[in-house]
């Protein structure tokens, strides 16, 4: 988890002790008096002891005023330090709830080609799609692609990501991005950029895109749309096929996924973190997102996204949001068995529950989006 920054204290330093200062001023009053004393009766001048405790009133009012002074510089530090930690961590936050707007998403898989089809699946109004046996192994396979090899379905269903969207995107105005993230192989990233290319003209891609990496890479797009202009967007594709493996706990399945990310949009996103401790993790998770969206109880209508099961969501639980894990998205249709597994493998797991946001209400904002290790 990105920490908040934090400072050690100032050293305040202690006010002045009255009652030592006084003893102190007395006892040296009363020594170079007494010194004095006998010094002007030996040399015969008498105004020699009045000079002496004079000069030690004076010595004494000069140290209690720089001990004073002391003491209010360093309250006048202390104060301009904490102002500017608190500055600090301002910053800090304002730059931790930088917001990404999702414009527009599309995710493919088994259970379909559209949010429509999604939910039907996940309402319990179309069955789930069936496990398949191949190469000894599960799998889970987008019954639309005709193609086998593994690679030839990854370039397809790249190409057919980009067709897909614009069949279904809407009808706004289309600028090349300010940067372009990719979660796959160099080969499917190319079969995507030849199809947009083709298929939308004014998206022009780079030959090379960014890697996608997770929580790291949120942070990279709040961060460069919060500097870009109003209309710059941002690119998030990927796709993946898994290869069955004999004795695997999961099947293999397959999937590709795109976000249009700006500035603004239906949905906001900010920065997420990852949260390594085994004990606290889930409650710090929902902890932070609540700080981090300015939140101290839970609003009408909002969800805490809990990227893994387990202590995530009991956390999220605790403090009155419904988790969302990859398998099956969205905690209240968790009614199958089926649903709770993952239907694509690899990395692009930590893309699901976001696309199903797409597909919320637009009229909801989602606090934060957090990633729970346990």
């Amino acid at each position: 988890m990105r920490p908040v920054p934090e400072y050690p204290p100032y050293g305040d330093a202690r006010p002045p002790g009255t009652a030592r200062w006084l003893s102190a001023s007395a006892l040296l009053v009363l020594l170079s008096g007494g010194v004095s004393a006998l010094l002007a009766s030996s040399e015969g001048k008498s105004a020699l002891a009045a000079t002496g405790i004079l000069l030690a009133l004076v010595l004494a009012g000069t140290g209690w005023l720089i001990r004073l002074l002391y003491y209010r510089m360093s309250v006048h530090n202390a104060k301009f330090y904490d102002q500017l930690v608190a500055y600090e961590q301002q910053q800090w936050w304002a730059e931790h709830r930088q917001p990404i707007g999702l414009q527009e998403g599309l995710l493919l898989g088994p259970m379909g080609k559209t949010t429509t089809d999604w939910l039907r699946v996940l309402s319990r109004h179309q069955r789930p799609p069936e496990e398949e046996n191949e190469g000894g192994g599960r799998a889970l396979r987008a019954p639309y692609l005709s193609v086998s090899e593994a690679i030839a379905r990854e370039k397809r269903l790249a190409e057919l990501l980009v067709m897909e969207w614009q069949r279904q995107r809407s009808e706004r105005t289309l600028t090349p991005p300010l940067r372009c993230y990719w979660q796959g192989t160099e080969l499917a990233w190319q079969a995507f950029r030849a199809q947009m290319t083709l298929t939308v003209a004014q998206m022009t891609l780079p030959s090379r895109p960014y890697a996608w990496r997770g929580e790291a890479s949120l942070a990279e797009i709040a961060h460069a749309l919060a500097e870009a202009d109003p209309h710059d967007t941002v690119l998030i594709a990927g796709c993946q096929v898994v290869v069955a493996q004999t004795g695997a706990v999961q099947p293999a399945g397959e999937s590709a996924v795109l976000w249009l990310a700006g500035r603004d949009g239906p949905v906001h996103l900010t920065r997420g973190g990852n949260i390594l401790r085994r004990k606290r993790g889930g409650p710090d998770c929902c902890s932070r997102s609540c700080a981090g969206a300015e939140r101290t109880e839970r609003p009408p209508g909002s969800l805490c996204a809990v990227f893994s099961a387990g202590a995530g969501s009991a956390g999220a639980q605790r403090l009155g949001y419904q988790p969302v894990s990859p398998g099956c998205l969205l905690g209240r249709h968790r009614r199958d068995g089926r649903l709770d597994r993952p239907v694509a493998g690899g990395d692009l797991r930590r893309a699901l529950p976001t696309t199903v946001w797409l597909a919320s209400p637009r009229s909801l904002e989602y606090p934060r989006n957090w990633n729970c290790k346990t």
